[in-house]
């Protein structure tokens, strides 16, 4: 008998089995019933309380009855199918309807070490219907890396033979090394799906994040890859990702899995990563309250190596634009079909499949059947089917006009793509669609109604735009503006503090001028500090007669200056006169008077004697003296010198990238311009700024079909160049085919400040404030200035307060009001931060948009008609100034 007969026999018997259950339970569920009525009176039957109860008893007879269970079934499954070497995958096999007299043992698998790990039951009751399983869970541990089958099973079950399917477990080499020892509290693992690509390939990448129980508030990874345009991890709605239980090592890890795309922009071998995992590490011991401590941390992954290859060149159809991936040729329609001459035709094209649908576009047709067409700009829509936008189909409308009554068909479709999987072009087509054209008398011009989505790719037939700028020119690295640079204010603060310092030394001068005593006072000083240098000189030169001489007119003149009186009137007798000397200082002033006085009378004295005598000197005259001690002057210079070290030290610039920019202008001029597209974001990426740079990419997005993307490129490069006239006659042809209403409507005022760049407008106020200053500290050392000039003054101020003003407006737009663009091709607004609330309104591709506020995943925004609703972030560009 063959396994089919052998399953359907048993379905049969069981079957049979629940019937003859159901029966039984129906007839104890009747006999029940008449008991419990024979044991009632009349009386007690027709009174409600009882009527009711036993109502309810038959009821619950009755569904007794109908619960029986359902058919046995076996079902055997994976937790994952794809695993790194040291990991181990949980396999479950679950019995339901019936059990096993034993756990069921697995059938050898070379390779694969297995170990049981227990079992479980559980109960579920669906309508009338019970269903009861036993599930058997083994881990299976790898100890090679290959594909590996898990054979199907036959298990014998109360008298019936079971059969499971086959499964496949793949089984990558080339991950971390499982921890040893002491367990990690957690790791990260980058697998991508394959080590070997082709340059322009989207492929996928597993970020295995490994934690134990300890950890929380677990942040998102981030994926670094200076050779890779990274996708977006597809979020989880700000709930927390799903994970299972897997055994790494001797250790239990909760495993989260992501996945991101990448797209590589240069050949060779290639390191991709590392890849960052944040979250907060709990420590110490947990009660009921939690863990009693934590701290963040941060965890990084190891960085495989990605061999990227270049599209090859032999055999590369004409046809061929830098698709990349595996395609379907899905629809390829002509509407109407008999049409006048100068009427126009809508040709629905829908390319399917798997790959980098940036790089899907329909080609220019030179070819001799489109010679007789005049081709409008066609329209584009991107509808995915997977988190990642790897897969999913691009729909492309466009209009063309038959000229002449000669046109007897549509051309066939020519579609060329490389295959990377194969390695080989492919090109998908479509045969001719018979076409009707009758002679008209005129020939009208087709209407293209918009949805407000114009296509990007319309660029290459429509209106002409400047070309890309062959000179990378000036290059800078990403910064903040000069505004929010401390070492732009520590020299702005300059001119103020030159015209503070010179306004108080004008005061203290007056203030010296108009105080006779405190200028005595300050001339004083200056001369018992050269006296007492000449004390040293005169004792060594063994000169008693200078010496002393020197001595009586230091105390001479410090006395005087103390008592308000002339020098030569101080002698002794004034000691008298002074209040508030210590006992020892009066004492030592009277010894020094006297000394001075027996110098007349004995002349003779020694060198040593003398220069015992010059601490005394000292002593005296600093308990004379109140005034505080002198500032250094090095101070001033100190500060500026600092200055200058910042502004030194802020003006390196960034290494040349000369080559990486010929590379995207070559591409450039080549037409695959997705690939420099992503050459040009690659350098923007790294921390270049340039002006031509973001022009150039703005012109490769708006010939690769993306024109959000190309309007934050030249909103980007107006930025750093606002008076540029190649940037702005590009950007305005964007946002016309954007649509009228895409672009944001500004103010007077606002298109004023727009003029300069925040730095422009920085550097202008910080110039007509410096000059302002300046020019008030000039006034304060020039006496003569302070006479007139000050008209002229008032007009500087004036100015001054102008260029504050434009700088006001401009940090306002810059700093305060962020603005965003759509980058898809259609977003809807919703009214809240959900995907599920109700639509608002829809915006398209290209439509800028004012941002009023954020929550989580989704930004608060304003559009030029003043609507405002909730659009998702991953749908939107902001512009970063």
């Amino acid at each position: 008998m063959h396994a089919g007969d052998a399953h359907q026999a048993v379905r049969a018997c069981h079957k049979d089995e629940q019937a003859r259950r159901f029966v039984v339970l129906l007839m104890v569920s009747s006999l029940a019933w008449k008991m419990l009525r024979a044991r009632l009176s009349p009386i007690d039957w027709t009174r409600g309380p009882r009527r009711l109860a036993c109502g309810g008893l038959f009821l619950c007879c009755l569904l007794l009855a109908g619960m029986a269970r359902g058919e046995p079934n076996l079902k055997v499954t994976l937790d994952r199918n794809n695993i790194s070497l040291g990991d181990s995958a949980s396999l479950s096999m679950s019995f339901e309807n019936c059990s096993p007299p034993s756990q069921p043992q697995l059938p050898a698998i070379a390779n694969i070490e297995v170990t049981g790990t227990g079992s479980q039951q559980s109960f579920s009751l669906v309508g009338a219907q019970v269903t009861r399983s036993t599930v058997y869970t083994y881990d299976l541990r790898p100890v090679k890396e290959g594909n590996y089958t898990i054979p199907a099973m036959r298990i014998a079950v109360s008298g019936a033979t079971l059969v499971s399917h086959a499964l496949s477990l793949t089984v990558r080499g080339g991950g971390a090394q499982a921890p040893s020892g002491m367990p990690e509290v957690a790791f990260v693992r980058l697998v991508p799906s394959t080590n070997v690509i082709y340059l322009g390939q989207v492929v996928s990448v597993e970020i295995q994040c490994y934690c134990r129980d300890n950890v929380g508030n677990i942040q998102m990874p981030q994926v670094n890859g200076d050779s890779f345009i990274i996708g977006n991890t597809p979020g989880t709605g700000g709930q927390q990702p799903p994970k299972v239980r897997v055994r790494v090592g001797n250790a239990d890890y909760w495993l989260f899995s992501f996945h991101v795309s990448i797209t590589p922009t240069k050949t060779g071998r290639l390191t991709l990563g590392p890849a960052t995992w944040s979250m907060a590490v709990y420590t110490g011991q947990r009660t009921i309250f939690g863990w009693t401590d934590s701290h963040p941390a941060t965890f990084t992954s190891d960085t495989p190596t990605i061999d990227v290859r270049p599209v090859p060149s032999a055999g590369e159809p004409p046809t061929f634009s830098g698709a990349v991936g595996d395609f379907t040729l899905a629809q390829y329609e002509a509407a109407p079909t008999a049409v006048g001459v100068g009427d126009p035709v809508t040709l629905k094209i829908r390319i399917a499949g798997r790959g980098a649908f940036d790089t899907v576009m329909l080609s220019t047709n030179n070819e001799p059947g489109w010679r007789e067409f005049k081709i409008y700009p066609p329209t584009s829509k991107f509808d995915s089917t997977d988190p990642l936008q790897i897969e999913g189909s691009k729909y492309f409308e466009q209009v063309v006009t038959p000229e002449n009554a000669e046109v007897k068909e549509i051309p066939p479709f020519m579609f060329s793509f490389f295959d990377p999987s194969q390695n080989v072009f492919r090109t998908l087509s479509h045969p001719a669609i018979p076409l009707q054209v009758h002679p008209t008398a005129a020939t009208p011009q087709p209407t293209i109604l918009s949805t407000g989505a114009t296509p990007p790719d319309a660029q290459p037939q429509g209106e002409g735009i400047v070309h890309i700028k062959p000179m990378l020119g000036t290059v800078e690295a990403v910064r903040p503006p000069l505004i929010e640079r401390p070492a732009f204010w520590v020299w702005q603060a300059i001119a103020p503090a030159l015209w503070m310092g010179a306004l108080l030394r004008r005061k203290q001068k007056e203030k010296l001028a108009n105080n006779p005593r405190l200028r005595r006072q300050r001339q004083v000083t200056r001369l018992v500090q050269e006296g007492l240098g000449d004390l040293a000189r005169q004792a060594a030169a063994n000169d008693a007669e200078k010496f002393y001489a020197t001595v009586l007119r230091l105390l001479q003149e410090q006395l005087g200056e103390r008592l308000d009186l002339p020098a030569p009137a101080i002698t002794e007798a004034v000691l008298e006169d002074v209040k508030g000397l210590r006992p020892e200082t009066q004492s030592g002033l009277r010894d020094l008077f006297h000394a001075c006085n027996q110098y007349r009378y004995t002349p003779e004295h020694t060198t040593q004697e003398m220069n015992s005598l010059i601490p005394k000197v000292k002593t005296a005259l600093q308990d004379l003296q109140a005034m505080p001690a002198v500032k250094s002057r090095g101070t001033l210079l100190q500060g500026v010198g600092l200055v200058l070290l910042l502004l030194s030290a802020m003006a390196a610039r960034a290494d040349s990238v000369t080559d990486s920019f010929g590379q995207g202008n070559k591409l450039y001029e080549e037409g695959k311009y997705p690939q420099a597209a992503a050459a040009y974001e690659k350098l923007a990426q790294s921390g270049v700024v340039s002006s031509a740079l973001y022009f150039n990419l703005g012109n490769s997005w708006l010939k690769s079909a993306h024109l959000g993307r190309a309007i934050y490129a030249y909103r980007k490069a107006e930025d750093i160049a606002p008076r540029d006239p190649d940037i702005r006659a590009n950007l305005q042809i964007a946002r016309n085919q954007a649509g009228a209403n895409a672009a944001l409507r500004g103010s007077l005022w606002t298109r004023w400040a727009g003029r300069l760049s925040l730095d422009e407008w920085t550097k202008a106020a910080s110039g007509g404030v410096t000059l302002f200053f300046l020019v008030l500290a000039a006034r304060e050392m020039v006496p003569t200035l302070r006479q007139s000039g000050g008209g002229w003054l008032i007009a500087l101020g004036v100015l001054s307060l102008w260029m504050a003003a434009g700088l006001a407006l401009s940090a306002n737009q810059h700093l305060l009001e962020k603005t965003s663009v759509v980058v898809t091709p259609e977003a809807v607004v919703r009214v809240g931060p959900l995907d599920e609330a109700q639509s608002a309104f829809t915006v398209h591709d290209g439509a800028e948009l004012l941002v009023l506020g954020r929550d989580r995943d989704w930004l608060q925004v304003s559009d030029a008609f003043k609507r405002i609703g909730w659009v998702a972030q991953k749908e939107v560009r902001e512009i970063e100034r």
